[in-house]
């Protein structure tokens, strides 16, 4: 047998010639393989066990409810109007004081309007302790200067 390329005499066997490298263009066939063959399948048991029973799940197993879930119509934004409305209820004396702790403490107030009242109660704590400490230190003075003529 020659090669088809360059001429190169080869072995009759050969796949490829050792000259150039070119291809013979015969390829040794691959040994015959049985086919595959799956073995029987086993005769079904005459007992058929019966179907077990799908889990009860009590209350006590139930999946825990994160523990606040805010309804969305809640969480809306305010408006312009709702805020001027706001602070005009919060200008009127002892109903300010209410409808703060309402707000920020009722379960039904939007989540804005919750956080505002929260935060106004907490500046409002901090303004009057600082006024009591104010005014302590104030009256002192004055309490100096009035013992000061004695």
């Amino acid at each position: 047998m020659f090669c088809e390329s360059c001429g190169n005499q080869l072995p009759d066997n050969a796949k490829f010639c050792t000259a150039c490298g070119a291809t013979t263009g015969r390829s040794q066939a691959a040994p015959a393989q049985p086919a595959y063959t799956p073995p029987p399948a086993p005769a079904q048991a005459a007992y058929n066990p019966p179907p077990q029973a799908q889990p009860v799940y009590s209350h006590a197993s139930a999946p825990a409810q994160p523990a606040y879930a805010p309804m969305a119509a809640l969480d809306t934004p305010l408006g312009v109007g709702q805020f001027i409305g706001m602070f005009f209820l919060l200008a009127i004396p002892i109903l300010n004081i209410i409808l703060l702790f309402k707000w920020a403490f009722g379960s039904s107030a939007n989540l804005n309007k919750k956080n505002y009242a929260r935060a106004t109660l907490i500046l409002a704590a901090i303004g009057l302790i600082f006024t009591i400490l104010a005014g302590g230190f104030i009256a002192e003075i004055f309490e100096e200067i009035m013992y000061s003529f004695y």
